[in-house]
């Protein structure tokens, strides 16, 4: 890789599919929920961006170039465990993977995972969406550079 990531190109950001938890259902509105918090952190650090309602790289790519974009962006949630009972001491997890891809050499020019896990114990239920802006962040400071918090 070794590139550099300019915080002032213009990002694609392709829709993600819904997590799903092993053996469960997908969780519906888990993948809007995502490209929801990447626009919100991107927007926050002023970083020009759009998305597409296109999950293909392939798709991403040529919807990209077409409209003069710099960069597009592959968000992946590769964990959602949905443990949402207070009792079971197990907490609720949310992983996701993000790949920033040059949109005219489809190389990919940065990578970063992303991953939260609730305490056990916990007299909130809720689900791993609630994760989903804070491992947004997360991944996009590692790939922009941006300072933790």
């Amino acid at each position: 890789m070794g590139q550099t990531v300019r915080a002032n190109s213009k990002v694609l950001v392709l829709n993600v599919s819904d997590g799903q938890e092993q053996g469960q259902a997908a969780a519906t509105g888990s993948g809007q929920g995502m490209v929801a918090s990447m626009q919100k952190a991107l927007t926050a650090h002023a970083i020009p961006m759009s998305t597409s309602p296109s999950i293909s790289l392939e798709a991403g790519f040529d919807e990209a170039n077409k409209a003069g974009f710099d960069y597009v962006m592959k968000t992946t949630i590769t964990l959602w465990e949905d443990n949402a009972t207070a009792w079971s001491g197990k907490g609720d997890k949310l992983s996701i993977s993000v790949e920033l891809y040059d949109a005219k050499s489809h190389l990919l020019l940065a990578a970063a995972t992303q991953k939260r896990v609730a305490t056990g114990f916990t007299m909130v239920s809720g689900t791993p969406d609630r994760f989903e802006d804070e491992c947004a962040t997360g991944a996009l400071g590692q790939i922009y550079g941006w300072p933790q918090k």
